[in-house]
């Protein structure tokens, strides 16, 4: 039972790490769009505006594809590891 909750207070951190990462390359990636789109003219910056609108969208389905999965895991893990009353 100290196994099991070792393992999934581990692959909790491990989610929080990936999280954090998560946030800072989107905000790296924020930043380098709005300097793209500073420097195009306005017809160009609205063309690649819908283009990060649709990646965006992309990117939204798939994190929560990956954070479904992450707690179909967890609850699996939790089933399997820590034995009910």
């Amino acid at each position: 039972m100290v196994q099991g909750a070792a393992l999934i207070i581990s692959l909790f951190a491990v989610l929080v790490i990936l999280a954090v990462g998560g946030r800072a390359t989107d905000a790296l990636r924020l930043s380098q769009a709005e300097s793209i789109l500073a420097r195009l003219s306005e017809a160009d910056a609205r063309a690649y505006y819908d283009i990060l609108r649709r990646r965006v969208r992309k990117v939204i389905v798939m994190r929560a594809l990956a954070l479904i999965s992450l707690l179909c895991i967890f609850w699996v893990l939790r089933q399997r590891l820590m034995p009910g009353p």
